[in-house]
């Protein structure tokens, strides 16, 4: 495929190459999965098998060393051209993986040994163990920085309480990355992170998903009932129902994931439609070519070279804000920046996404319509890309415009 997004480091050519070996591999049973609403367990175990699953992390500690948000996620656009519903999942996993890598280099810049061997010893861990973690966030009618899943202190330690929706690739998670609300020592509302064994008491899996698009995605319930934290609080957090540097940062990578595979849809699709054009052709002549088609094809190649632009340039924005605060947190005027230019990338994806995956069913005709044509998977799948969180296009818009505006919103 001509212009795609070159990965800028050695490390990331890696697992590029490796992302799209696995896709044309996951491409041959994604119709059927997707026709069966049926998660393709052997492929997670397959990426897990080979090391992709855990390519961020450091040489030393079993990873790849990709350690170039840019090259990570542009991996992933190259796998959800074989199935996004597989990269939805997956790319939760890969954006864990980033966050200890980024906890690891702050620990390295403070020149905090023991914070860095303690790191190290968890990424290690994950890669002997083969784990796997799922994210577990989403919440019915939830306000992002608000959750109803609590974690509360007993006399022997905590507990989680709550609900989550829309978990993807559950069904093969050995942990959730779950985010609870709970009140400090001070009695002052934090939102956190916490990873939860999926064998822990009190923790269920539900075998729920039955949805429009990314059916193979496994993205099912997953419910909390007094699971237990063996001791350990929750984390400390951030403060609850307001946006902070420390939360923002904390997200930057979560949007771009999600555009990643709206991106990787949209170039799949083109093709599709390219090449179905193409085939009239070859098959009655240059009869067969018509004006729309022409023009179809120039405004689904000029949209998805802004696509491309938008994404490579957010996530390169990501790397440089890291690479500008190597030690900690920046300000919060800093992560605004960073964080409204992810977002700007992953609205215009996913919105751009649409509009190729549309052109490409009227370049291919009715037979883009079955339910066995490629096109009519990536027209349910790109859909679900505008309702992701962070964030999702209701609440996108309010955010950007006021950042836009010189008023950013103090909650989400």
């Amino acid at each position: 495929m001509e212009n795609e997004i070159a990965p800028l480091t050695l490390p990331g050519r890696k697992m590029v190459e490796a992302a799209e070996y696995l896709a044309r591999s996951f491409e041959g049973s994604a119709a059927t999965n997707d026709r069966e609403g049926r998660f393709p367990a052997e492929n997670i175990e397959a990426m897990a098998a080979c090391g992709y699953l855990y390519a961020p992390l450091p040489v030393a500690c079993g990873g790849w060393g990709v350690d170039s948000v840019h090259d990570v996620l542009v991996a992933s656009s190259r796998m959800a051209r074989g199935d996004a519903g597989i990269t939805l999942g997956m790319n939760m996993h890969l954006i864990a993986m980033l966050t200890y890598v980024r906890q690891w280099d702050i620990a390295r810049s403070r020149e905090d040994g023991r914070r860095m061997a303690a790191i190290e010893q968890t990424m290690a861990e994950l890669v002997h163990t083969r784990s796997i973690i799922a994210a577990a966030v989403s919440e019915p009618d939830q306000r992002l920085l608000l959750q109803s899943t609590t974690a509360t202190p007993t006399g022997s330690g905590w507990v989680v309480n709550g609900r989550k929706i829309i978990c993807s690739m559950a069904p093969a998670a050995t942990h959730f990355s779950t985010a609870v609300n709970y009140k400090d020592d001070n009695g002052v509302d934090r939102y956190a992170f916490t990873v939860i064994d999926r064998n822990a008491p009190g923790v269920t899996v539900h075998d729920d998903w039955d949805a429009l698009g990314m059916r193979s995605s496994g993205s099912v319930t997953v419910t909390f009932k007094d699971v237990p934290l063996n001791g350990k609080g929750p984390g400390r957090g951030v403060l609850a129902g307001t946006i902070t540097a420390e939360y923002l940062e904390n997200s930057f990578t979560s949007g771009p994931a999600h555009a990643a595979g709206s991106l990787g849809v949209a170039e799949a699709a083109f093709q599709a439609g390219v090449e179905s054009v193409q085939g009239k052709r070859a098959r009655m002549g240059d009869d067969a070519m018509r004006s729309t088609f022409t023009c179809l094809a120039a405004e689904s190649a000029i949209e998805l070279s802004a696509a491309r632009a938008i994404f490579s340039r957010a996530l390169q924005t990501i790397d440089e804000h890291y690479a500008r605060f190597p030690a900690g947190y920046g300000d919060l005027e800093s992560a605004h920046r960073v964080f409204g230019e992810a977002q700007r990338a992953k609205a215009f994806v996913n919105r751009t996404a649409i509009s190729i995956v549309d052109r490409a069913m009227t370049m291919s005709g009715g037979a883009a319509y079955m339910n066995k044509h490629p096109l009519a998977r990536y027209w349910r799948d790109v859909r679900a890309g505008g309702f992701m969180h962070p964030l999702g296009e209701h609440v996108a818009y309010d955010y950007l415009g006021g950042l836009a505006l010189g008023t950013p919103p103090e909650n989400l």
